[in-house]
């Protein structure tokens, strides 16, 4: 666009400026200075929108005149509107690369990676355009059951928690799909499962035109434009010899999907930034409630098959977490003279399960020592998120409001191979921070003989917490009742309550029957089977009267063989009539810690950052690489990358052998080392440990650190350090960080790694180095990823 051009000056023998003059050099004054400021924001805020700055100004300015508002009013709109605009334009970008094809790909491939979808960025994941095309085809055909699902599944649900915030009577007046069908963007089956089911995950995007009409407390509303993305797994099982050779299937996400949407009718008020995240976490919780695990979606395909396994199968185990304490996280209640805190507290998610820490106020260096258990359904592909926040006093009460201090991640696989991982994790997304976290995996055992040693190191903890912790897993199949209300004439709407300690669960109404089929199945988590009990309530929906009840001490299970009972008939108390009778199974499980193998030098056990075999990985977006994916674009290693020893085949998935206790070829000590590359397109360096570092000329103990480089680049991005370690030759760290690199530059890429001796006061301190190590990161061997490796004399004297 042409500058105007400033009206010409007057003279002595011009005659003086005329108002319409006056005006138009006021107005390129104006013009001129907006321009250079927007310029200046264009310059130093990289995505700013200027054309809707421009767009929204003039905007603001009529309203400022037909309204006479103040004009610190009109720039809250700007802000607001350029706010909101970017928002819908991040969300319809994610939109499009969830449901892009190919040829779409070729146009907006300047997309940042980790948004690709995954037959792009990772070899494993096979494309499925033929299944998409299909699923075209089959949409339209979808609608009837979709609604079913809606009226049927999401309603009550839904219904449920919208009454906690006094919102009462939900329910879906129109749902319409849309033409749009959901894409599946990749593709994995596995080939090392069981010979009775298949697995395969599934990278799922929905981006459609649907939508769905609600009224809520007598008032409409609605949403549209709904996005739903995610990994995906379905498990076939169990396989039969009869068409359709597949008995059922079970379809759940691994983690919490990501999902967005636009409102419409009154909510419409609430989609902004704050009140609409409320909502969206609403959404997002009964996504989670209804087919993210523990919770699965189940279709049976078959009738003659074991329903309890298809629609409530034995969890994988539990896990274990303590977040102990977390370092140098970022200041965000800033003070006077720039100095401040932080109110740091974590909130940690596996699949639908959350546990929250407690808020430690004013501190970067915050003391949580907080205990939390999981269960575990799943080992492959899933991850444990802790995000740390900074707590900021709302209204609202919504953690969306806090201000985030970033993440971190854990492998289950991983916490499973090695039985416990105890170690500092940096925080990504953040400056700054690191958390330190010890997770342990616990077994189920089907022996009582287990529970004592359980409660006794239950004993131990809680010394050191007051959060519960638990010894047992109680399992229980609701099939069916009998002869309910058999005396009355009018039919009930039975429901089953279950209650365990301060825990609950329930089943779906059945409507207008005395023998209702249930066939639900629920899990909790047990602090003493041999003083708690299990009672269950069957209810009539419509008048809320308790039909009748059982109540079974859990400690009667403990004589039972393989401590479970398989479909008995208990007689259910206060019942009119005495005959009415509720089917259960029962099963309990103790918990039992995994079995870890001493390293052999007498002390406390040591536990690796060990990697999942081939074939098992973790979810593309966790920060743990699997063995299958960490050279998925390499050939097979050339060469080993010159250690001194290496770790030799475990009789054990969880042993890891010590090396022998020498100074390395060099006679400067050695180091221990994990180099993998991760599914997130991330190279990742948990540094370990270093034995037998030389002492000063002058006997003195040195205080070493590790520095990093990723070579070729040695500026201040690339360098990452470890923590000082004072006065000792035999530093521990288990640190771990990360470097983000295409799959294609690897080759190009050698890791440097520095261990320097940081003795000295403040301006004395020369940083010598004691010793260094270079990879290439085109040879990673991933059979080896944990390695001893001798430090060799340094190479360059790069200064400190």
């Amino acid at each position: 666009m042409e500058e105007p051009q400033p009206a010409p000056e007057a003279t002595e023998d011009s005659p003086p400026p005329t108002g319409i003059q006056k005006t138009l050099r006021a107005l390129y004054v104006a013009f001129d200075i907006i321009s250079k400021s927007l310029q200046w924001i264009n310059d130093h805020m990289g995505n700013f929108n200027v054309y809707l700055f421009i767009k929204y100004l003039l905007a603001s300015i009529a309203f400022y005149f037909v309204a006479c508002a103040s004009f610190g009013w009109v720039t809250l709109g700007i802000i607001y509107l350029v706010i909101s605009h970017e928002r819908k334009g991040k969300r319809d970008l994610r939109g499009a690369l969830a449901l892009a094809d190919e040829s779409t790909l070729k146009n907006i491939f300047a997309a940042s990676m980790h948004e690709m979808p995954a037959w792009v960025t990772f070899p494993d994941m096979e494309r499925v355009e033929w299944l998409n095309k299909i699923i075209r085809q089959l949409w339209p055909y979808a609608g009837q059951y979709v609604k079913d699902l809606c009226k049927y599944s999401i309603e009550p649900s839904m219904r449920t928690a919208l009454e906690e915030y006094k919102l009462n009577g939900f329910q879906f007046e129109k749902i319409i799909l849309g033409d749009t069908p959901p894409r599946f963007s990749g593709v994995k089956v596995y080939d090392d499962t069981s010979r009775h089911e298949i697995i395969m995950d599934m990278d799922f995007a929905y981006a459609g035109d649907c939508k769905f009409e609600v009224s809520v407390s007598k008032f409409k509303m609605g949403i549209k434009d709904l996005q739903i993305s995610g990994r995906l797994r379905i498990v076939m099982k169990p396989l039969v010899r009869q068409i359709p050779l597949v008995g059922g299937l079970q379809v759940f996400f691994l983690n919490n999907p990501d999902v967005d949407f636009n409102l419409i009718g009154l909510a419409d008020v609430f989609d902004m930034p704050g009140l609409s995240d409320i909502l969206r976490s609403i959404v997002t919780e009964q996504i989670g409630h209804m087919m993210v695990l523990p919770n699965r979606y189940p279709i049976q395909l078959v009738e003659d098959i074991d329903v309890v396994e298809l629609k409530c199968p034995a969890p994988a185990g539990v896990i274990r977490l303590n977040v102990i304490e977390a370092q140098n996280l970022m200041k965000k209640d800033i003070g006077i003279m720039g100095t401040g805190k932080s109110d740091p507290y974590c909130i940690l998610r596996l699949g639908a399960q959350k546990f929250q820490t407690k808020t430690i106020n004013n501190t970067v260096n915050p003391k949580w020592d907080f205990f939390c258990e999981a269960l575990a359904n799943v080992i492959r592909r899933q991850r444990i998120s802790i995000e740390c926040w900074d707590y900021d006093y709302s209204p609202l009460k919504s953690y969306e409001n806090d201000d985030y201090l970033g993440r971190a991640n854990l492998d289950v696989q991983e916490i499973w191979k090695n039985g416990e991982v105890d170690m500092w994790v940096p925080l990504s997304e953040a400056k700054s921070g690191r958390i330190h976290i010890r997770a342990t995996w616990l077994d189920l055992s089907d022996s009582a003989d287990s529970l004592q040693l359980q409660l006794e190191e239950i004993r131990a903890l809680q010394v050191s917490t007051k959060n519960p912790l638990h010894s047992a897993v109680l399992m229980v199949w609701v099939d069916s009742a009998k002869k309910l209300n058999p005396s009355h004439k009018q039919i009930p709407d039975p429901f089953v309550r279950l209650y365990v300690g301060n825990e609950k669960g329930e089943t779906a109404v059945r409507q207008r029957t005395n023998d209702p089929v249930f066939e639900e199945g629920f899990t909790f988590l047990v602090r003493n089977p041999r003083t708690q009990e299990l009672k269950l309530e069957v209810i009539d929906q419509k008048t809320n009267q308790i039909q009748g009840k059982v109540e079974l001490d859990l400690n009667v299970f403990l004589k039972e063989r393989k401590l479970e009972v398989i479909g008995e008939d208990y007689s259910l108390s206060g019942a009119s009539g005495g005959l009415s009778t509720l089917k259960l199974n029962i099963t309990l499980r103790i918990l039992k810690t995994a079995l870890k193998t001493d390293d052999g030098d007498g002390g406390p056990q040591e536990k690796d950052v060990s990697v999942p075999s081939p074939g098992e990985g973790t979810e593309p977006l966790a920060e743990v690489a699997s063995v299958e994916e960490v050279m998925s674009s390499a050939a097979t290693p050339l060469t080993q990358m010159f250690p001194s020893a290496t770790s030799s085949e475990a009789s054990s998935i969880r042993q890891r052998t010590t090396p022998a206790n020498n100074a390395g070829m060099h006679g400067l000590g050695r180091i221990q080392l994990t180099v993998k590359y991760g599914p997130r397109n991330n190279l990742i360096i948990v540094v370990h440990q270093i034995e037998n570092l030389p002492k000063e000329e002058d006997g003195e103990l040195p205080d070493p650190y590790v520095k990093l480089y990723l070579l070729p680049d040695r500026s201040k991005d690339s360098k990452r350090k470890t923590d000082v370690i004072k006065d000792d030759c035999n530093p521990k760290y288990d640190e771990r960080f990360e470097y983000p690199i295409p799959p294609n530059e690897l080759t190009q890429r050698t890791l440097e790694v520095n261990v320097i001796n940081k003795k000295g006061l403040l301006f004395l301190q020369r940083s010598p180095k004691m010793g260094q190590v270079r990879l290439d990161c085109g040879l990673l061997d991933s059979s080896k990823m944990t390695q001893w490796y001798d430090l060799a004399p340094a190479a360059d004297d790069d200064e400190e």
